[in-house]
């Protein structure tokens, strides 16, 4: 009888349009849309490039115009681009942004900017090293005369100011954090399907119920065989969804067994919230509908659905709500994926999901079992 009723199930599941809107159709719509506004974002604002620098040369300064020789140089390690222009030319080169900074060479070293970025602070640190290491060389000279030429060879042998740090092979990009957060969306409009398969079992809510609740069938092989149905359904669009933005050009990074597993516990949420919803017999489809896209949206909104840094917020006033938002989860699990070398924190998450989805469909499984009808 349990192959009977999941056949059942998986036919009419295929055949709810609604459930493919809102679990497929619109989720590869939102983040095609956001794609294409805010994909490359990262490879332009985040990604180090060369920066482009006027210097205006007051007087000689050989130690300091080796520096950026050094710093300028074509390669793998080339920080800097560097132009010798008069003062007026620097100044127009500022206004126009072709140069990020204007660097005043004589005894004192002087950089002049118009914006705060990142660039502006790389040539802020490149500046500052610089006089840390002319005032050691000065107080060498002073003190130690013979240790002097050592010292300025150690010096010019460290001619990196920066270090590349690896911390994770993943794509670190703020800008991805919205397609996690899409997928957790998705994963709760699951809720939707659930409650109209849920009241498709009650005698009080369709004609179908009715019908089905006059079979011989127990509740629980009616329920498993819906939830499976459910589930193979809205894994398989979570699977779908992830090739698609792969495709589309969305790095998620390479641990895609794990990233599956998000997928998966992800779907069985979103279908349990819309079981223990779809369980309240005293109440419409369409209230029930209601509340299921409330507590979708609100949950994904925290989740940094519309807004980045959200999420964040919550994490420094009230993190207990990061802890059983289903939405903040899976998002927190992609990250956990990206960013950490270690599973503890992407663990916990998963064993929180898969808890959290449990509990809900022991309490509906409970609530269906001791409904009773005095006529059918």
């Amino acid at each position: 009888m349990f192959i009977h009723n999941f056949k059942y199930a998986m036919k009419t599941m295929l055949k709810n349009k609604t459930a493919w809107l809102w679990t497929l159709i619109f989720p590869l719509a939102l983040g095609t849309f956001m794609y294409m506004s805010f994909g490359k974002m990262f490879e332009n604002d985040e990604v180090f490039k060369v920066i482009p620098v006027a210097v205006v040369e007051e007087s000689s300064n050989e130690a300091f115009e080796t520096m950026l020789d050094s710093l300028s140089e074509e390669g793998e390690d080339q920080m800097l681009k560097v132009e010798y222009m008069t003062e007026d030319k620097a100044k127009t080169a500022l206004d126009n942004e072709d140069v990020k900074g204007i660097i005043y060479v004589s005894d004192d070293i002087k950089l002049t900017v118009t914006e705060s970025s990142y660039e502006v602070t790389v040539l802020k640190v490149i500046l500052d090293e610089y006089k840390k290491r002319e005032k050691v060389l000065t107080d060498i000279a002073k003190t130690n005369p013979s240790a002097l030429a050592g010292a300025v060879d150690d010096m010019m042998a460290e001619k990196t100011f920066f270090t590349e740090v690896i911390t994770s092979e993943g794509n670190q990009s703020v800008y991805t954090n919205y397609f996690y957060a899409v997928f957790a969306m998705s994963c709760l409009f699951a809720s939707f399907g659930a409650i109209e398969k849920i009241g498709n079992i009650q005698a009080n809510v369709s004609s179908l119920g009715m019908r089905r609740c006059l079979s011989p069938n127990s509740k629980a092989v009616t329920v498993t065989a819906e939830f499976l149905s459910m589930l193979v359904m809205q894994f398989t669009v979570e699977v779908v969804s992830l090739i698609y933005f792969v495709i589309l050009g969305v790095d998620f990074g390479n641990k895609y067994p794990q990233i599956l597993l998000i997928l998966f516990c992800g779907s069985c949420i979103g279908i349990a919230l819309g079981v223990i919803i779809g369980s309240i017999s005293k109440m419409s489809e369409a209230a029930k509908s209601g509340i299921c896209i409330s507590i979708s949206m609100a949950l994904s909104v925290m989740a940094d659905l519309v807004a980045s840094g959200i999420k964040d917020g919550i994490e420094h006033t009230m993190p207990i709500i990061n802890r059983i938002n289903p939405a903040a989860l899976i998002v927190d699990s992609f990250y956990a994926l990206n960013i950490y070398d270690t599973y503890d924190r992407y663990i916990r998450n998963m064993v929180t999901l898969g808890g959290m989805a449990l509990a809900l469909l022991v309490i509906s499984f409970l609530v269906l079992r001791r409904n009773k009808y005095a006529s059918v």
